[in-house]
């Protein structure tokens, strides 16, 4: 590796962890400190209370609550309801037909929604079902995250097929608290609402007395992998507050303690108590099912403290094989698949005898493409997570390159093409720095022989060989520094392209040449188990031909070290999105007829030519 690329690796590396250390880490340990300072005030009795609630006994509420008349309302007693309701499921289609919503009265939500115009397998012609695998419904409520029995208790259900609207009533019989959930499913196929759903949850006091409503779990269903080989970090569990997008991915849970002191310890459930959570989705590769409260605008801070979420909760439970096997999936190896459930907790309120609250909410339940989701009022496109990368900001890369992309596929009709076309329009606008940068490179490759006879002259004056090489570069024109700035410039757009082609939806099952689905691998063999993938084959080759074409400034032994980081890449993009891999592939085609061009255009040039005569 020559001088600039160890100036460039070590640059990279320092901002990485230099953002880590100064900024996230900060975040890290202040979010950790309140946690500790919660759980130390309010974590005992929090706990009491949910062990109180799984075993069905009366729970006070934590805050008195007073009447307009200043008198304390009545406690808060079990939660009981009348006879259960007989199982009952029904599909109901939105007017478009987009999706096929399965909706069921054990907990008063959507089972399942089958999106019709996305395929699973496309050669299968299955489906994409969201919540496929979950055992708790989309929208339903209870007082205790993730407990099934609690989440699943029997609604009474009402479907009105020809207005799509689909009502859910219970009565809670001890608290006088009459409940009904409306879900209300799009009529049009518009960009913006054909994947929209309206609920409504409203309270009704029928008793004699003022009432506590409880903080309740609203349950989002559980995300899964759309393939066995979908990595983990793309099954998130993802909410949103203090005007940002916060997140998890699957391996949060497992146990990651290394020699008894990196890591932590396994963890059966993520939890954050916190004020004005707006929305909460769980989330894989490509899709979402997200749930956003809705509030008035111009909604006073309490207003939203008392209407807006204020615990986000998310656990992990492994997917049996036998399970994923019934449902048409592959499966190679030993490999493990979970699904991630999702939930956010809306605020009690007290409720007045007579009186009726309703809170609105939206829920979100399909693919997560840009165009789409920045047509929301909640900055529900914040769940693509393009604003970082590694700890580097790739939100403004990754959302141009996205919408440039679409714009292009909108003219030409291929995907691929699109990408192909973008990438020579990116190396295009680079294409004057990169010729420099050669140029101021290849100048340097000349003045290797001097610069070899200057630190042999000074071998035992390091400081005063670095001065004379200074001296070198200032005669003959040459910045050191001059070729890392292409460097630095494509380090963003690499990884904003890379953040982007990971979770376009937009690329699923559009392909070229061999390639089938450019958002998966471009695998056309298995060999011994090992998946046989030409395009990140072919960007090592093309990229090891760019680099040997380039000039050396550095020693053998680095030059070698250099001419590893085609391995590196293969080892980081083998199993990527296809797409990925033919972007970079085109990109060191167009670099190396650019320095083919350079050398054509600009004759070898002697150390002698370069520095004045003395």
């Amino acid at each position: 590796m020559d001088r600039k690329a160890i100036i460039i690796l070590i640059v990279t590396v320092a901002v990485y962890f230099g953002y880590h250390f100064a900024v996230q880490r900060p975040k890290d340990l202040a979010h950790a400190k309140a946690i500790a300072e919660w759980d130390k005030t309010h974590g005992a009795e929090w706990r009491a209370q949910q062990a109180a609630k799984v075993k069905g006994t009366p729970v006070a509420p934590q805050t008195p609550v007073v009447t307009a008349s200043g008198q304390p309302a009545a406690p808060v007693p079990a939660l009981e309801s009348k006879p259960a309701e007989p199982a009952k499921t029904e599909t109901v289609s939105s007017i478009p037909g987009t999706v096929d919503y399965l909706f069921t009265n054990a907990g008063g939500g959507i089972a399942s929604a089958t999106l019709k115009e996305h395929f699973d397998d496309k050669t299968l012609q299955t489906l994409v079902k969201l919540n496929e695998f979950g055992s708790i419904p989309i929208g339903a409520l209870s007082e205790v995250a993730g407990n099934d029995a609690l989440a699943k208790v029997p609604w009474a259900m009402q479907v009105d097929q020809a207005a799509r609207v689909v009502t859910f009533t219970r009565t809670d019989e001890v608290r006088k608290i009459e409940m009904v959930k409306k879900f209300t499913l799009p009529r049009e196929k518009t960009l913006k609402d054909e994947y929209i759903i309206g609920l409504d949850i409203s309270y009704k006091n029928v008793g004699e007395a003022l009432v506590l409503v409880p903080s309740s779990y609203l349950h989002l269903g559980s995300s899964s992998p759309l393939r066995y080989d979908e990595l983990s970090t793309y099954q998130t569990f993802n909410w949103w507050k203090d005007g940002s997008n916060h997140s998890i991915d699957t391996s949060y849970f497992p146990n990651t303690k290394t020699l008894g002191i990196f890591g932590h310890e396994a963890r059966t459930e993520y939890r954050e108590n916190s004020e004005q959570i707006r929305w909460a989705a769980v989330v894989n590769q490509y899709f979402a099912t997200m749930a956003v409260v809705l509030t008035e605008p111009g909604a006073t801070e309490q207003k939203l403290r008392d209407t807006l979420a204020n615990t986000a909760w998310a656990n992990r439970t492994e997917i049996p094989k036998d399970v994923w096997r019934g449902a048409n999936r592959a499966l190679s190896g030993d490999i493990q698949l979970f699904r991630l459930d999702g939930a956010m907790a809306l605020p009690q309120f007290a409720l007045e005898v007579g009186k009726t609250e309703t809170r609105k909410l939206q829920i979100f339940a399909g693919p997560r493409e840009l165009r789409r989701l920045r047509l929301y009022d909640n900055n529900e496109s914040d769940v693509l997570a393009y604003d970082s990368f590694l700890g580097l900001p790739t939100g403004p890369f990754s959302k141009f390159l996205l919408i440039s992309m679409s714009w292009l596929y909108s003219k030409v009709g291929s995907y691929a093409l699109a990408i192909v076309l973008l990438t020579i329009l990116v190396k295009s606008v680079l294409w004057p720095l990169q010729s420099k940068a050669n140029k101021n490179m290849k100048k340097m490759a000349d003045l290797n022989p001097e610069m070899k006879r200057i630190q042999d002259k000074y071998k035992a004056e390091p400081v005063k060989a670095q001065q004379e090489i200074g001296k070198l570069f200032k005669k003959a024109g040459v910045n050191p520094l001059s070729g890392c700035w292409p460097i630095f410039i494509q380090i963003p757009i690499f990884m904003g392209f890379y953040n982007m082609l990971g979770k376009a939806v937009e690329l699923r099952h559009h392909g070229f040449l061999w390639v089938h689905d450019l958002s998966a691998p471009d695998t056309v063999a298995t060999i011994l188990g090992l998946p046989i993938n030409p395009l990140p084959l072919l960007m090592a080759a093309t990229m090891f031909i760019s680099m040997q074409l380039t000039p050396s400034t550095g020693d053998p032994m680095q030059r070698r070290m250099f001419m590893l980081m085609p391995l590196m890449f293969i080892f980081m993009c083998y199993n990527f999105a296809s797409a990925l891999a033919l972007y970079w592939t085109v990109q060191n085609i167009i670099s190396i007829v650019q320095i083919l061009i350079n050398k054509r255009n600009n004759p070898p040039a002697g150390t002698a030519q370069l520095i004045p005569a003395k």
